[in-house]
C-alpha cells in the first residue's frame, strides 16, 4: 500500500509538473503586469527548469540584474540541473512545385521532403553552444515535368554546424555536403555573425554578417544593419536592411559575373496561446554588376526576391505545417544581348508538412 501511495504521488507530482515554457510564460504575464520583482523571480525559476528557452531566459534575467546594479553572475541557475541537452526536429513534407518563364512555359512538377537535425547543447550560463548534425532529402515526382529546374531524381545532404549565443550576439557556422542524382558530391559553406548593440524592452538593434559559398556554385556576402522583437507570444518580427554582393553565371560556366547592390530580409510572425503561429517573410536583392567580360554585361541587372507564408500548429512535439514560397527573378539585358536562363521566372512551391520538435 506504501508503494502504491508512493507512486501515484510521484505520478501526481509528474503530471502537474510545469515545463520551461509554462514558467516563462508565467514570468512575461508577471513583467507585463508591471511587477517586477516577480516577473525577475518567476524567471529565475524558469532557469532551473531545462528547456530551449534558456539562452533567452538567461538574457533578460541578466539585464534584469544589470539595470538592478547587480552582477549578472547573481542569477545562478540550479547547480543540479545537466548543462547538455539534447534535441532532434525536423520534418517530413510533400510539395507541389510550379515553374513559369517569360516565354510563357509552364512546368509542373510535385516532391517528397525530408528533414531531420540533431541538437546538442550545452549551456555555460555566459554562452550556449550548439552542435547540430542536419540530414535531409529530396525526391523529385513527375520530374519529366519540369525538365528545365532539375534533372535529377533525387538530391540528399549531410551537415554539420555549430552555434554560440551569448547576451549580446549570435554566431553560427557549418558545412553541407550535397549529393544529387546528376551533379554528384557539391559542398558548400556557410556563416552568420550578428553583434547587438542596443537593447530595450523586447527590442534588439545591431549588426550582421553573412557568407555563403559552394565550391561547384556561387558565393555571397552580406552586411546589414538588424532590428528584431521577439516575444514567446504575440507578434515577433525582424528586419535586415544592408549591401550584398553575389557571384554567379548567367551565361558561361567558364565566367562568372559580380554583383553588388541592396539587400533587404523582413519577417513577421504572430504566435497565439493556442501554439497556432502565422510567419511571412522576405528576401529582397537588386544587383548591379561590378565585373563582366564587356562593357555590355555591366549593363545587365538583376531583381532576384523570395517571399512565403506559412501556418503551423505545434501543440505538443509533434504538430502540422501548410506553407506558401515563390521565388522571383528578372534580369535587365541589353537589347540584343542573350543569356541562357529567362529574363522573367517565378518558382513556386506549396508544401504541408508533419513537424517535430522533441
Amino acid at each position: 500500500m506504501r508503494f502504491l501511495t508512493l507512486a501515484f504521488l510521484l505520478l501526481a507530482t509528474l503530471a502537474i509538473a510545469e515545463s520551461q515554457e509554462d514558467v516563462y510564460y508565467r514570468a512575461l504575464k508577471a513583467e507585463e503586469a508591471g511587477d517586477i520583482p516577480l516577473a525577475l523571480e518567476t524567471f529565475e525559476e524558469a532557469l532551473a527548469v531545462p528547456g530551449p528557452y534558456t539562452a533567452e531566459i538567461q538574457e533578460i534575467v541578466d539585464s534584469y540584474k544589470e539595470a538592478m546594479g547587480q552582477s549578472a553572475s547573481e542569477s545562478p541557475k540550479d547547480s543540479a540541473v545537466s548543462p547538455w541537452e539534447f534535441h532532434s526536429y525536423g520534418n517530413v513534407g510533400y510539395w507541389n512545385l510550379y515553374y513559369n518563364r517569360d516565354d510563357s512555359t509552364n512546368e509542373s512538377g510535385k516532391e517528397l521532403s525530408t528533414s531531420m537535425t540533431f541538437s546538442l547543447d550545452y549551456d555555460s550560463r555566459d554562452m550556449l553552444h550548439s552542435f547540430e548534425l542536419n540530414l535531409s532529402g529530396d525526391w523529385f515526382i513527375d520530374k519529366d515535368d519540369m525538365p528545365s529546374l532539375d534533372t535529377s531524381a533525387w538530391e540528399a545532404s549531410f551537415g554539420l554546424e555549430y552555434s554560440l549565443v551569448g547576451n549580446s550576439f549570435v554566431f553560427d557556422i557549418g558545412s553541407n555536403m550535397n549529393v544529387s542524382e546528376e551533379d554528384g558530391l557539391t559542398p558548400d559553406f556557410f556563416l552568420w555573425a550578428e553583434k547587438y548593440f542596443l537593447r530595450f524592452d523586447k527590442h534588439k538593434f545591431g549588426v550582421a554578417l553573412s557568407g555563403y559559398e559552394n565550391l561547384d556554385g556561387p558565393l555571397s556576402t552580406a552586411a546589414y544593419v538588424s532590428w528584431r522583437r521577439y516575444a514567446k507570444y504575440g507578434w515577433k518580427s525582424s528586419m535586415y536592411a544592408g549591401a550584398r554582393f553575389e557571384a554567379d553565371s548567367i551565361s558561361s560556366s567558364e565566367f562568372w559575373l559580380k554583383w553588388i547592390g541592396p539587400s533587404l530580409k523582413p519577417s513577421i510572425s504572430y504566435r497565439f496561446k493556442t501554439e497556432i503561429s502565422i510567419d511571412l517573410k522576405a528576401n529582397l536583392f537588386y544587383g548591379f554588376v561590378v565585373d563582366g567580360p564587356d562593357a555590355e554585361y555591366e549593363k545587365v541587372q538583376k531583381f532576384s526576391a523570395s517571399w512565403g507564408s506559412s501556418v503551423s500548429w505545434k501543440p505538443t512535439y509533434v504538430g502540422i505545417l501548410l506553407g506558401f514560397d515563390q521565388f522571383y527573378r528578372s534580369y535587365d539585358v541589353p537589347a540584343g544581348y542573350v543569356i541562357d536562363y529567362p529574363e522573367k521566372s517565378i518558382f513556386t512551391e506549396i508544401k504541408a508538412s508533419l513537424i517535430w520538435d522533441i
